[in-house]
């Protein structure tokens, strides 16, 4: 091809996008905000060899073995609109600090999946239905359908006890970030993640804070990644929340370990 001819593409890397694709990135940078979010969290003991088998070999299970799970749907957010999602974590150590290992995600909108998978490292899928549905008895009922006319997990809840915000703990969540290599070889990027997200509850008109905990039940079934055991539900709440969704940090680059 004649040089004096020759025509090259106008886009550098100084005006690439935040995200694929670069010319149009399917999400902007962040922080991300939240606002309206309704979530019931479970923590429950759940069977040791099942936790061990899916965490990282660099963390060290908090015995007894304890996870929770996390239904809530987001009624706004700048970073997917309103979407479902259900997360679990397995409570666990690295140097000293607790973390919840998150070891499964759903979530009901493309973008909510491209960004948690991309920025941080969630390992999320795509569900059916997450919902909250309120019944006439005072129970919550959280649902999640991964494929639809399947329920994966279910959670009840009476919400009888107002409760203050500082009864919310906010432990970072550690999460194992894998992007494949291009040759099909060893993968581009292999790194445990951290990430803290804060979920400052709502307060009513009269300055109480919108946390309720009472009774609970949690079922799950084996058909998603939502699957540890439940042996006991040790504590439940109900709770109306904000969050501003940060960067994280590296733990560990497997890479260049």
């Amino acid at each position: 091809m004649d040089s004096n001819t020759s025509k090259f593409g106008r886009l550098t890397p100084k005006n690439w996008g935040e995200t694929m694709p670069a010319h149009s990135p399917s999400y902007k940078k962040g922080p991300w905000f939240y606002r309206d979010t309704e979530a019931v969290i479970v923590t429950y003991l759940t069977d040791e060899e099942a936790a061990l088998d899916i965490l990282p070999s660099d963390l060290e299970l908090v015995q007894p073995a304890t996870a929770f799970m996390v239904i809530e749907f987001n009624h706004f957010s700048t970073s997917g609109g309103p979407y479902g999602e259900v997360y679990t974590g397995i409570l666990c150590q690295y140097e000293g600090q607790v973390y919840g290992y998150t070891n499964a995600v759903y979530v009901t909108t493309e973008n909510a999946l491209t960004l948690g998978r991309e920025i941080w490292g969630f390992g999320k899928k795509m569900a059916h239905r997450i919902e909250l549905i309120r019944h006439g008895t005072g129970e919550i009922e959280a649902v999640v359908e991964v494929k639809e006319g399947q329920i994966a997990a279910r959670a009840l809840i009476t919400p009888e006890t107002n409760l203050p915000a500082s009864v919310l703990e906010e432990i970072p969540l550690a999460v194992l970030k894998i992007i494949p290599g291009v040759e099909g070889e060893e993968p581009d990027v292999a790194k445990l993640n951290r990430v803290c997200f804060g979920g400052p509850p709502h307060k009513g008109p009269d300055g109480k804070d919108e946390v309720y905990s009472g009774e609970a039940s949690l079922e799950v079934d084996k058909v998603s990644d939502v699957n540890l055991p439940v042996i006991q539900v040790v504590d439940a709440k109900y709770v109306r929340m904000v969050a501003d969704l940060p960067y994280g940090e590296t733990l560990i680059d497997y890479k260049n370990r």
